[in-house]
């Protein structure tokens, strides 16, 4: 069994994980990770009394039952616990493109944890993240300001604030970036170091470790992307609490698990310590 980081949680695996960073039980104590088990199914998964919110998704009070097309099914239990059950002919790395998003943002949900849908980069003015809606640009704008300036790149995807932390520093832990075709071919990336997305044709993932920051680092600045005909930034402080909520990733599963309340009020303490900022930018950038 090996042992990972991701999202500031240390996640004991029978899955080889090349996404994550391999950490040892002395890192993960240092630092004060929470250990979840990532575990083979031994038998068919069952969730008794769930109810089904989708054709592919069932839930409890403290559990979710996932059938992720035809790769695996796979059980998640508050707090610490998930279940995976592959189906016939699969391949783990397909199954792990649905696990490391909506499967652990569900675990997060579940432990009261803030996972974010942006990607941040560290700048020599401190960390910029950038969010909006899929396909605004998030992760061709960090991958252009790592290749332009060399400045290392916080996350891509998901990042997690921690409501436990005096300040709101991002957790990532998945070293792998999501691009277009175009954003390939512009970054002149060796397509040998790609693996295609098995959601979109044109999309690939590169998976960099050395581009990384792999310690938690603290959010300046929050971006909210938006399309112009030129590119402008403009601050947008009394919209602070909205963008970040409007961020937190996969919101529809999250209110089976969350105290509501408590989610505000913690996006509400976190965007006090952020500025927020409209980037307007041509579909073409």
């Amino acid at each position: 069994m090996k042992l990972y980081h991701l999202y500031g949680l240390a996640v004991a695996s029978e899955f080889d994980c090349p996404e994550m960073t391999e950490i040892t039980p002395e890192i993960a104590a240092a630092r004060g990770y929470p250990t979840i088990s990532l575990r083979r199914a031994t038998e068919p998964l069952k969730l008794p009394g769930a109810t089904h919110i989708a054709p592919w998704a069932q839930v409890t009070p403290d559990a979710a039952l996932f059938t992720f097309r035809d790769y695996a099914h796979v059980l998640i239990e508050r707090p610490d616990r998930i279940t995976v059950e592959m189906l016939p002919d699969a391949l783990e790395s397909d199954m792990r493109a649905y696990l490391l998003g909506t499967g652990f943002a569900t675990l997060l949900h579940m432990r009261g944890l803030i996972p974010l849908h942006l990607s941040a980069i560290q700048t020599p003015e401190g960390v910029w993240a950038f969010t909006g809606p899929s396909g605004a640009g998030k992760s061709t704008r960090v991958t252009e300001l790592h290749f332009t300036h060399g400045w290392p790149i916080i996350c891509d995807d998901v990042a997690v604030l921690n409501p436990a932390d005096d300040r709101p520093l991002l957790h990532g832990g998945v070293n792998r970036i999501k691009l277009w075709r175009d954003a390939v071919e512009r970054f002149g990336i060796d397509p040998t170091r790609l693996t295609r997305d098995i959601m979109r044709e044109d999309k690939f993932h590169l998976h960099a470790p050395e581009m990384f920051v792999p310690e938690p680092v603290a959010l300046d600045v929050l971006h909210w992307i938006e399309t112009a005909p030129e590119p402008t930034v403009t601050d947008r402080p009394g919209l602070a609490v909205e963008i970040l909520l409007n961020t937190v990733y996969r919101p529809e599963l999250a209110q089976f698990f969350i105290d509501r309340a408590a989610l505000a009020r913690n996006c509400m303490r976190f965007s006090q310590q952020i500025e927020i900022r409209s980037y307007r930018r041509p579909d073409s950038l």
